[in-house]
């Protein structure tokens, strides 16, 4: 959490530079960090040189993700008797955010040593021992389990459903290895296992691994990753595909609270049994999210374009043009409970075939909560309904799944 330093007043009609910082104060406490910094830059240039003028550019530049500018203001404060331990802890926070873990603790325990306020002494400490953890730990592990019932199963090959139900457990495992480097400058590798086996209808069994590696560096104000991974999947027990992907992702954050993220992933898929030879070829997708936080609430919007090139047959295609846009609502209802709900809208135009001319509106709906029993466990709740139309009627359908799952961040 940043420390700022505070000021009550409003603004007059004719604005001096200390009425200009007092509005700079009011404006950064309402979240209005563009605004706040103009009143701030104005009080500067107007004359003013307190030492709460200096650490307020310095916060408000830090909420607008500018570490230069707010590392250049802090650094001014560090030997200031009121004011160093807090200057210190700042240019910690800003280490940590682009990644300098270990120059963040260094700087987190100058902060504790030259504070001589108990309570952000203990503050300071419990950046330490969390940043200290992290770098004893380069790796991660995530597992989650789930039941849950699917009222009509979609069978993987054709993405059509089957007209089946059946319950089911759902599994998914990962492990992140940090080889070099730091969270946001390094060289990372990741695994992953999942699977989904119906007890009912085994003949939709499926599961995939997943082994990959990513390069991050951070430029400027965003954070890029750049990804090769490869998949295997098996479906109704026999091998299924082999996909190679390179992923490009990039995010950024326009202020404290705003984030805009960009994936950019490109596959070769190959069937691995023959029987699957059809959805041979390759997909390129790209997908842009906004994010913003609002007090306990959270908003995400998203667009997805997707281009396919497989081989279809003479009477089905499987390379589809695919436009989906979603909204995610997130809501904390407490430090332990999250509830939440997304709307998503797919198009999908299949390429024409002989006799086949598709296009698919699907819309889904899905209402989740979650509530977190501890720093490792979770369990989480899901309700999802689906509704395809379909130019072609076989591949019309709607259906619901819902489930529930443990979930452990190691």
């Amino acid at each position: 959490m940043l420390l700022i330093l505070a000021a009550l007043s409003s603004r007059p009609a004719f604005s001096s530079p200390g009425e200009d910082f007092d509005t700079g104060v009011q404006l950064f406490n309402q979240g209005n960090y563009e605004q706040a910094l103009t009143y701030f830059t104005r009080a500067e240039t107007g004359g003013m040189a307190s030492t709460r003028l200096i650490y307020n550019l310095g916060s408000v530049y830090y909420k607008l993700a500018q570490f230069e500018n707010s590392r250049r203001y802090f650094e001014i404060l560090v030997d200031d008797e009121s004011l160093g331990a807090q200057a210190y802890y700042n240019l910690g926070l800003i280490e940590h955010r682009i990644g300098n873990n270990k120059a963040a603790i260094a700087l987190f325990e100058k902060s504790r040593a030259s504070s001589a306020d108990e309570r952000f002494g203990l503050l300071a400490q419990k950046q330490i021992a969390k940043l200290r953890s992290r770098e004893l730990k380069p790796w991660f592990g995530y597992a989650s389990a789930g039941y849950g019932y699917d009222s009509n199963i979609t069978a993987q090959p054709s993405s059509n459903v089957s007209g089946e139900s059946s319950t089911f457990v759902e599994t998914l495992g990962l492990f992140g290895w940090k080889l070099s480097g730091s969270d946001t400058d390094g060289i990372h590798s990741l695994a992953s296992y999942y699977s989904r086996n119906y007890f009912e209808g085994s003949d939709f069994d499926n599961d995939s691994i997943t082994l990959g590696g990513e390069i991050r560096k951070r430029i400027d104000r965003w954070d890029f990753g750049y990804g090769l991974q490869l998949t295997r999947s098996s479906y109704s027990g026999q091998d299924f595909l082999a996909n190679t992907g390179l992923i490009i992702k990039a995010k950024t954050r326009l202020q404290n609270k705003t984030e805009v993220r960009l994936k950019l992933l490109h596959e070769d898929i190959s069937d691995r049994s023959d029987e699957f030879f059809y959805l041979d070829g390759n997909r390129t997708s790209l997908n842009v999210g906004y994010r913003v936080k609002t007090g306990i609430t959270e908003y995400r919007y998203e667009y997805e374009l997707e281009l396919n090139d497989r081989a279809n047959t003479a009477t089905t295609s499987h390379s589809p043009t695919r436009y989906e846009f979603g909204f995610h609502y997130l809501n904390k209802r407490s430090k332990e409970t999250l509830i939440g709900g997304v709307l998503e809208y797919r198009y999908s135009d299949y390429e024409r075939v002989a006799s086949q001319d598709r296009v698919d509106d699907r819309l889904r709906v899905k209402l989740k909560g979650e509530h977190k029993v501890d720093s490792v466990w979770r369990i989480k709740a899901e309700l999802l309904y689906a509704d395809n139309r379909s130019s072609e009627n076989e591949y019309e359908y709607h259906k619901y799944e819902a489930n529930v799952s443990v979930h452990a961040l190691f």
